[in-house]
């Protein structure tokens, strides 16, 4: 029977992050999941954002100076999907956990900031 890395001895073990060749750190805000038949999670992240307006008119007026017109509101929105993950159910429930930790960590940076700030005035 194959042996677990519960049952080498000692009981610790180094892991070691190594980035893969294909890895990119994107920005993102905003997600959409669904499962899979096998019932996986399928979580893809987008980037969210108003499209501008592709062209511009300009009057010319004299000795050919242009003037810009306002340009038209679009009212188009794109969801750019940068990437997305293959989890399943305790994978996500262990990512829920580890994104509250850091939730909490980055909200007391913030509030240590702002008390420095608020002591500098």
């Amino acid at each position: 029977m194959d042996k677990t890395v519960a049952d080498i001895e000692p009981k610790q073990v180094k892991l070691i992050s190594k980035k893969s060749p294909d890895y990119r750190l994107e920005f993102i805000n905003g997600a959409m999941s669904n499962i899979t038949p096998r019932g996986e999670i399928i979580c893809d992240f987008h980037l969210e954002f108003k499209d501008m307006p592709n062209e511009q008119l300009a009057t010319i007026g004299e000795g050919g100076k242009a003037t810009l017109l306002n340009l038209q509101e679009s009212n188009l929105f794109t969801r750019d999907v940068k990437f997305g993950v293959v989890m399943n159910a305790q994978f996500a429930k262990d990512l829920v956990i580890l994104l509250n930790d850091r939730i909490k960590e980055c909200e007391e940076r913030v509030l240590a900031i702002d008390k420095k700030r608020h002591d500098v005035l």
